[in-house]
């Protein structure tokens, strides 16, 4: 029951995280915690296994397609991000450590609820907000630390910032900034699966679930590729306001019940 459960989760989010470059993990974490079949630490580490695997997918067939990333850009945003995923992870670790499971899910989705909000409110009104064309190194490097930190630290995958911030820093269209959120994911996840492994910690999260998760998340990250290449801007941005609107509903139930 279980499995069947977190298999449809899983090939749900990664397929409308890969549509929307949202990533998946922002579906996956809030729908986990309202199942309530784990913690917090193994919906994360399951959470991060389902997006790697599935950011991989989708980078694989964007790149195959013809997508042509800006080298500079994507190396310096994903090296922040794989350095602010370690960050992300040690703050986690300690907080979890400190409190139980039900503060930790309340406090995460109380932030995530108004990291949602914020967002909202800057897609609505970008046409209004002044973006830039972000070039320095050391100022990109730091967009990346602080989406790797916070994304990790929120077991999301970080797709939700990743795209709002893409569009102000870089001047990205919404579907420029799908395919370069999905990148900053796979070098977000591997500091926390990294993490996971060197520490010696893999042995306490039980790994039955790990070829379903992966098996899952490669046809939805398949799937949810193929049709962002089909969609324009437009359509990518109404799907990806009705997504986030969604999961900030789903985050005020979990702040309420946690």
């Amino acid at each position: 029951m279980i499995i069947l459960i977190y298999t449809a989760v899983i090939f749900a989010a990664t397929t409308l995280g890969a549509i929307s470059g949202l990533g998946g993990g922002v579906v996956i974490k809030p729908l986990f915690d309202m199942v309530g079949f784990h913690t917090m630490s193994e919906i994360g580490f399951y959470s991060s296994v389902a997006v790697f695997t599935m950011s991989i997918v989708s980078i694989f067939k964007q790149m195959k397609n013809g997508f042509g990333f800006h080298i500079k850009v994507i190396f310096w945003i994903s090296f922040g991000s794989l350095i602010g995923g370690l960050v992300g992870e040690s703050i986690f670790n300690k907080f979890a450590n400190l409190y139980e499971n039900g503060t930790v899910k309340t406090v995460q989705a109380g932030m995530l609820g108004l990291t949602l909000v914020c967002i909202l409110i800057y897609t609505f009104n970008k046409s209004k907000i002044k973006s830039y064309r972000m070039k320095n190194i050391f100022s990109i490097f730091i967009a990346g630390f602080f989406l790797g930190t916070v994304s990790v630290f929120l077991g999301i995958g970080g797709g939700p910032l990743n795209v709002a911030l893409l569009m102000f820093l870089f001047s990205y269209t919404m579907k420029e900034a799908t395919v370069y959120s999905i990148a900053t994911i796979f070098f977000a996840q591997i500091s926390k699966l990294g993490s996971v492994i060197f520490s010696n910690k893999i042995h306490s999260y039980n790994l039955f679930f790990i070829p379903f998760i992966c098996i899952s998340a490669v046809a939805g990250g398949f799937i949810g590729t193929m049709i962002n290449q089909k969609l324009d801007s437009g359509k990518i941005e109404k799907f990806y306001i009705a997504l986030i609107t969604a999961l900030l509903f789903v985050s005020l139930y979990n702040v309420f019940t946690g």
